[in-house]
């Protein structure tokens, strides 16, 4: 019996023995195939926080974002995806208070291991969740044009809810609506994000505000003897034959204009002129200050010039000129023939140019550099004068044949 014994448990041995050996054989195998590598996440990670008490608000983590190096085997990297990766705060049971949380960091993918964390830890603040009611103030920013001025504003919703750690809260002494009102000339009425600002006029982050914006109105009139114009510029004579005025820009194109008797300013018609702007046989823009035409007892708010552009631009034409095709670089001992020998050149261009063009002007030519006996379809080029454009060629491609020279006969 005893020797039945001995020799099962030497059978047992071998048999575990050859598991043992199997195993080792088919994970060195796994290995080799899927080896494990070791990596940083390449996109960092936001913290979760779990287990805060209901009526605790945290601080201190928000900007923080975790970086992790893992080892894995290399078919499980394409799942460590930040969905299936997360860093946790544990609060459990934690009160107000400060405090030094690790991090911790949870995968729903295997076999993972997390190699390091950095941060580690985090410093945080517990505080209670506060929330109250405040006013919202309207500031003006900028000065209104001239000749006008501002009523009182009006603000919906008049009051906003704050909420957030009550260390944060207390240092909030008011929620500011700022509404620029720089060159305003009429009423107004715009959405306004909202700033918590402290004692000192420092921006309260940390916080949420409900609702985050409100409706502005802000009425805006114009103050008695005080009127808004428009610019009228009056052009005397033409421009060059075979050019054109493009634009003209005036700048301001408003003014604002004050009497003492309110009655004058009233009596003006809509408009006021400038001095006349002579564009006689004008070829080029032209740029110039001009003053206002204004009545006795009448002056402008500001700059009393007036800056005005006229754009003028010549013409454009077009024109067809057949022209013969000279050739260059025929080499000695041959000769060509040309079909057809002339073309048709459309150009297009300003009208004083195209007006003052002679044939001769235009070059058409062949580059024969390099072409030995045979024939071939070319494409002429075209030496045109400046400020002209080729439309195109007709024909665009000419027959060229290149044959020998005939020898003339010595007599």
């Amino acid at each position: 019996m005893k020797q039945k014994l001995t020799s099962l448990g030497g059978n047992l041995f071998s048999l575990l023995l050859a598991v043992i050996l199997a195993v080792a054989v088919w994970m060195n195998a796994v290995s080799t195939d899927d080896p494990d590598e070791t990596r940083i996440l390449s996109v960092p990670l936001a913290i979760e926080v779990v287990g805060l008490r209901d009526g605790l608000v945290v601080q201190g983590y928000e900007s923080v974002d975790v970086q992790v190096t893992f080892r894995a085997p290399r078919s499980v990297w394409s799942l460590l995806v930040p969905e299936n990766i997360h860093a946790r705060m544990d609060l459990t049971g934690k009160a107000e208070g400060e405090y030094s949380v690790p991090i911790r960091i949870q995968t729903d993918v295997s076999p993972v291991l997390v190699e390091a964390v950095e941060p580690s830890k985090v410093d945080i603040l517990i505080d209670r969740l506060a929330s109250r009611s405040m006013a919202v103030h309207v500031q003006l920013a900028g000065n209104l044009a001239p000749g006008f001025q501002a009523g009182t504003p009006t603000v919906s919703p008049e009051s906003v809810s704050v909420s957030g750690p009550e260390a944060v809260v207390d240092q909030i002494a008011q929620i500011v609506a700022t509404v620029d009102i720089e060159g305003v000339r009429s009423a107004m009425d715009q959405s306004v994000e909202l700033i918590p600002l402290n004692t000192e006029g420092t921006v309260v982050t940390g916080i949420a505000i409900d609702p985050a914006s409100v409706s502005v109105s802000v009425p805006v009139q114009q103050l008695g003897g005080y009127r808004d114009l428009v610019v009228k510029v009056p052009l005397l004579g033409a421009v060059k034959n075979g050019y054109r005025l493009t634009g003209l820009t005036i700048n301001p194109q408003v003014v604002t204009l004050y009497s003492d008797d309110p009655d004058v300013i009233r009596t003006l018609p809509g408009y006021v002129e400038t001095r006349p702007l002579d564009i006689s046989g004008a070829a080029a823009d032209i740029t110039e200050s001009l003053s206002l035409v204004l009545p006795n007892g009448v002056q402008v708010v500001g700059d009393p010039l007036i800056v005005v552009q006229v754009s003028i631009s010549a013409i454009e034409d077009s024109i067809t000129i057949s022209r013969p095709i000279r050739f260059q670089g025929l080499e000695t001992g041959l000769s060509v023939t040309l079909s057809p020998a002339f073309v048709d050149v459309i150009l297009s261009g300003p009208a004083p140019v195209i007006w003052s063009l002679k044939p001769a002007d235009i070059d058409v030519y062949l580059d024969l550099t390099g072409k030995g006996m045979g024939t071939y379809k070319l494409t002429p080029e075209v030496n045109l004068p400046v400020g002209l454009k080729l439309v195109i060629i007709s024909p665009e491609q000419v027959e060229v044949v290149i044959e020998k020279a005939a020898v003339t006969p010595t007599p």
